[in-house]
């Protein structure tokens, strides 16, 4: 009898210690308010740029579980985006309204509190920023050093205060990620700066020369004088080009008629002319469609510092700068911006 007992005794711990043990997957569930027909959601990891895409059923529900090699800081979509950290052995139910993800995000779980502090620091960041980031890397030196050292004592002070109860892999993470985060900040100011003082409103563009124009011949930025001239810097290759595609078009039709060129010129390869010839038919693309001398390396490219596409420039009549860096077609604030011209 007391051997039995001593292995009943033994049997509990053993399935305890089974109980606590960790589980090598993260468990993900929770309901959407105003589900987006057809639309999953979907993580991203910028760091392996690997991708984990969830199902999402018709009433909003979903349930996955997703096995990770080690802690991911994570771009998660689902029209609009927000972070998530996820570790194994997590259990989050995410909830959130489609119509307002941002306001509606509800997130509890084992994981909770590593989430909820990626919320703060969004808050904080967008504090930082203000309404307008144009502003924000407009401001005078020492009012932008004033922000960014305000917002890196307020981030530390949150996470010190909170870090007891978050996974200390994360707190390191988060202390070296607000340091290069500080680090890019400035680095897009400075930059931001060197623009306006050459390629402000009211400055001449750079120019293009003998473009080769998809309809036959070759085009410069100077044919284009007497008319407001939009330009859309894009390639075959550049998903985000492509999402704007429909929007220009939209753009393009509401202001037919009017005294303006949509210009659309193709970084691709000299040598993927066919590609760009293709893409252009297969998308029913209107506008002047150019191809660049020199893909990224063109100088009208290296004049506007343009590292990353799709970029979109707004031309006076007379060839000198509006906007350098507009808003993006799919973006209202376009559409106001070419209704403010005397088109």
């Amino acid at each position: 009898m007391k051997n039995l007992s001593l292995l009943a005794l033994l049997f509990v711990l053993l399935s305890s210690q089974k109980g606590l043990a960790q589980k090598d997957y993260v468990v993900l569930y929770g309901k959407i308010e105003n589900p987006i027909e057809g639309l999953g959601i979907r993580l991203f990891d910028p760091v392996s740029s690997k991708a984990v895409n969830i199902k999402v059923a018709a009433d909003g529900t979903y349930r996955d579980s997703i096995k990770l090699d080690k802690p991911v800081f994570f771009n998660t979509f689902y029209d609009k985006f927000f972070s998530l950290y996820l570790t194994n052995d997590m259990s989050l139910e995410i909830n959130f309204d489609a119509k307002n993800v941002s306001k509606s995000l509800s997130i509890k779980g084992k994981g909770e509190k590593e989430n909820v502090f990626l919320r703060l620091k969004s808050k904080l960041e967008g504090e930082l920023y203000g309404a307008d980031y144009t502003v924000f890397l407009n401001l005078e030196k020492e009012a932008f050093e004033a922000k960014i050292n305000k917002f890196t004592t307020d981030f530390k002070s949150e996470l010190e205060l909170k870090q007891s109860g978050l996974d200390p892999f994360f707190v390191s993470s988060q202390l070296k990620k607000i340091e290069e985060f500080k680090q890019g900040i400035v680095q897009q100011y400075t930059e931001a700066q060197r623009n306006k003082n050459e390629l402000g409103a009211g400055m001449p563009s750079p120019e293009f020369n003998n473009y080769i124009n998809y309809k036959g011949g070759k085009t410069s930025l100077k044919d284009l004088r007497g008319s407001y001239v939009f330009i859309d810097v894009w390639a075959t290759w550049c998903g985000p080009c492509k999402y704007e595609m429909p929007f220009i078009g939209k753009v393009e039709k509401e202001f037919h008629g009017k005294n303006i060129k949509f210009v659309s010129i193709s970084v691709d390869r000299l040598k993927d002319e066919q590609k760009w010839r293709d893409m252009i038919k297969a998308q029913g693309l209107s506008g002047i469609q150019l191809l660049a001398d020199k893909e990224i390396d063109s100088k009208f490219i290296a004049s506007y510092y343009i590292q990353g596409i799709p970029r979109f420039i707004l031309l006076d009549k007379e060839g000198k700068i509006i906007n350098a860096d507009t808003p993006r077609p799919s973006e209202p604030e376009l559409t106001e911006l070419l209704k403010s011209l005397d088109i």
